[in-house]
């Protein structure tokens, strides 16, 4: 018996060096024979001469592929790319076109690792060196009084429908509480100290005030004249501690071709002489009241303009001027916005819709840009609810930036900042911004305001784009 158990243990010995010889023998799998690993990555031909040579950055996670700016003689249209990657693999284009006008300044390509039949993708962003203008929308600092952070003023879904923005202030304005400003400098702190407009005097108008506006320090609120018979008034604050004056009181049944109702919206258009135009678009979008004041406080009711709007425009539109020229940008949920002259007679309708709408053109350290808010106009409305810039810094004109933005293949903003909110058949939006200046005087930062009915408001400023590697 003892000599069997023996004999057992030793085949069984045995056994185990036979198992362990195989699997030292037996080849091992490999699962990816072909790979497309990205290692390192150079362009070899930049610079005027050719031959100066560039190393890339490769992001894994995001699949980007960045080089530092390129000296604007290169040979753009012919880089020469050097990488090195897994055995077998190659670049599918080791030279690539990255053309650009003279008014572009980086171009985005992919570019594709080959190896049999297996492939990977990664995007090469290639940068001219030229000077760096324009705000850093990367760099956000924002101060939201929206969606889950909601100003209490717009609790209420049907009352607030306007606010405005200076850079020192925000102007409040709704129908259920007294209209008041809040300090910029408090809201930074997270502080909220309402300072109440005075109301002697204000009173009349379906609403005795619906839409404001700030101007250069001067505070204007304006009434909802319901019917031709309800009064259209205008009040103006020197100060914020100032009394008001009523600069207009308007007899709207008294103006040949007006419509029945104007207040529901406002455009205040206002220079830093105090001259410029109101518009009132009426409820029906049939026409728009352009009302003109000079020295912020006077209005001459024998001058005041009935011009034509449209139905697809609706209430919820603005005609706001084009800095100190003779031109606007006219704006509604349904129609784009639209370059208009005084009268507001069509020059180009772009392609920017979506309800997008309070259009502003800013001017902003050598770039220029379009300010929008979306209106979410209705239950129906599928819009995003939110601020929007863009970028129409091509082009010696509006006109032509418009144009050239159609025409390009990027649409979208260069910022969205969403504030939330759903449809809403009472849905006002307003844009207002503020350039804040170094003491040299130069653009150094860009502020940016937008507020909307049932939404709230938000402030969100940027720095100047600094040229980093």
């Amino acid at each position: 018996m003892y000599k069997l158990i023996k004999s057992l243990g030793f085949m069984a010995v045995l056994l185990g060096i036979s198992l362990v010889s195989c699997e030292e023998d037996y080849p091992k799998s490999h699962i990816a024979p072909y790979d497309t690993e990205l290692l390192a990555i150079k362009i070899v031909n930049a610079g005027a001469d050719g031959k100066t040579v560039v190393e890339g950055t490769i992001d894994e996670a995001n699949k980007t592929i960045n080089f530092p700016r390129l000296d604007v003689e290169t040979n753009f249209s012919a880089l020469s790319f050097e990488a090195e990657l897994s055995e077998g693999a190659e670049l599918q284009t080791p030279v690539m076109d990255f053309s650009m006008d003279e008014e572009t300044s980086d171009k985005t390509l992919i570019l594709r690792i080959v190896n049999n039949k297996r492939y990977k993708e990664y995007f090469v962003k290639v940068r001219k060196r030229v000077p760096v203008y324009g705000a850093d929308f990367e760099k956000p600092t924002v101060y939201n009084f929206s969606g889950d952070n909601i100003y209490s003023d717009y609790a209420d879904a049907a009352s607030t429908r306007c606010a405005s923005y200076d850079g020192e202030h925000v102007l409040v304005v709704s129908r259920a509480t007294q209209p008041h400003l809040l300090k910029v400098s408090d809201l930074k702190k997270g502080e909220i100290n309402p300072i109440l407009l005075d109301l002697t005097g204000v009173s009349g108008g379906t609403f005795s005030y619906n839409m404001g506006a700030l101007s250069n320090g001067h505070v204007y609120l304006s009434s909802l004249s319901g019917a031709q018979a309800s009064p259209l008034k205008i009040y103006h604050w020197e100060t914020p501690d100032s009394q008001p004056e009523t600069i207009a009181n308007i007899n709207v049944g008294s103006i040949s071709g007006a419509g029945n109702r104007h207040g529901d919206n406002a455009s205040y258009n206002i220079d830093e002489n105090g001259n410029g135009f109101i518009f009132f678009g009426d409820n029906a979008a049939t026409d728009f009241l352009r009302i003109p004041v000079s020295g912020y406080k006077t209005v001459d009711a024998t001058a005041i303009k009935v011009l034509p709007s449209k139905s697809d425009a609706t209430m919820v539109t603005n005609v706001y001027r084009v800095g100190n020229t003779d031109q606007y940008l006219w704006s509604g949920v349904r129609i784009p916005v639209t370059l208009v002259n005084e009268s507001v007679g069509e020059i180009y309708a772009s392609s920017i819709k979506g309800e997008a709408v309070a259009p502003r053109i800013i001017n902003f350290n050598e770039e220029r840009y379009l300010l929008v808010c979306t209106a979410g106009q209705g239950s129906a409305s599928t819009a995003t609810i939110a601020l929007e810039i863009y970028d129409l810094s091509k082009g010696a004109t509006i006109e032509e930036a418009l144009r050239k933005f159609d025409e390009g293949d990027n649409h979208n903003p260069l910022y969205q900042f969403k504030l939330g909110g759903s449809g809403n058949g009472n849905a006002l939006a307003q844009t207002d911004y503020y350039i804040e200046k170094d003491e040299n005087g130069k653009d150094a930062k860009l502020c940016v305001f937008a507020s909307r009915t049932g939404s709230g408001f938000v402030i969100c400023e940027f720095p100047i784009k600094q040229e980093e590697e």
